[in-house]
């Protein structure tokens, strides 16, 4: 496993921690990870989900190519971690000695963590908690959570990192 920012397929060297990033992220959950990551002697698999579609297929190279849930919103596409986010992760992970990966894919977030953290069999699933307030609730609401969905449907250990 390298430092490496791009998506690459295959099982990672070692049971990596599963890292879920969204598109917008706290420091302090991406610092947690990668001290855990350092002192279990194994790297992080930083995983982004597009929501807003579903895969279709993962291509050889890791790369998964999905469709909108919304038909008429657009056509198939390859699934790219955001640039903006890859940024962030390859500034804060700079001169540690973690080894990392990113990785896009689409679909529901809970279900693409589950589904990594059992292809990559993976020491630890890490989140994110967000701060409460009326917006995340009502997204919680529609949508579902995805730590709830982690804690009650899969075999892996889940650690919520709380916003400082």
């Amino acid at each position: 496993m390298k430092n490496s920012p791009r998506p690459q397929g295959g099982r990672m060297e070692q049971r990596p921690i599963i890292l879920g990033v969204p598109d917008r992220f706290d420091p302090h959950v991406l610092a947690t990870a990668a001290q855990l990551a350092g002192a279990l002697g194994t790297g992080l698999l930083c995983v982004h989900v597009d929501a807003t579609g579903y895969p279709l297929e993962e291509l050889p190279d890791g790369t998964v190519r999905s469709a909108p849930l919304d038909p008429e919103s657009g056509e198939e596409a390859i699934v790219r971690f955001p640039q903006e986010l890859l940024l962030q992760l390859e500034a804060q992970l700079a001169g540690t000695e973690v080894h990392w990966q990113a990785h896009a894919t689409a679909g529901g977030p809970g279900q693409q963590l589950a589904r990594l953290a059992v292809r990559h069999d993976a020491a630890l699933i890490v989140l994110g908690v967000r701060q409460r307030s009326m917006a995340n609730v009502i997204r919680e609401l529609l949508n579902g959570s995805v730590a709830l969905h982690l804690t009650h449907r899969q075999r892996h250990p889940v650690l919520l990192v709380p916003p400082l």
